[in-house]
This record gives C-alpha cells, sequence and structure tokens, in this order.
C-alpha cells in the first residue's frame, strides 16, 4: 500500500497536469508517461529546420554562435520578457 503522502503527491501532480493548457507541454508529458525509452522525439518540422541550420552552417553560409553568445542571447531575451 502506499503511503498518504505519495498519494497526496501523485493527486497534486494529477491537479497540475489538468490545468496545462500548452499542447506541447501535453505531449511531452505523454512521451514521457507512455514511452517505453522515455525519449523526447522531434516532430518532422523541428528535424526540418535542425537539418536546414546544419546545412547552412556546413556551406559556411552561417558561421553559427559560441555558448557565450547563445547564453548572451537567450538571457538578453529572457529579462526582456520580465
Amino acid at each position: 500500500m502506499q503511503s498518504t503522502q505519495l498519494q497526496i503527491e501523485k493527486l497534486n501532480l494529477i491537479e497540475k497536469i489538468i490545468q496545462i493548457e500548452d499542447k506541447n507541454l501535453i505531449e511531452y508529458l505523454n512521451a514521457i508517461l507512455l514511452e517505453d525509452k522515455n525519449e523526447y522525439k522531434l516532430s518532422e518540422e523541428q528535424l526540418n529546420i535542425i537539418q536546414e541550420s546544419r546545412s547552412k552552417y556546413l556551406s559556411g553560409e552561417d558561421k553559427g554562435q559560441t555558448w557565450d553568445e547563445v547564453k548572451s542571447s537567450l538571457l538578453k531575451k529572457r529579462n526582456e520578457r520580465i
């Protein structure tokens, strides 16, 4: 038999899931709960975006960014939202 605390945690989690409106998050949670390997799978559109970006990088059309550049850009975007 499960402990009362575990039951409470499960119910709290169910309550949070019920309130989710983001379709992508629902799909992600569903994949975690139902897939054997628990691996996140990219959509066809996401794979196409990655392939296009890779092709541009390999051709020299896009030089790419360092981790510090990416991090700085993401922090800037986050701070603009706040």
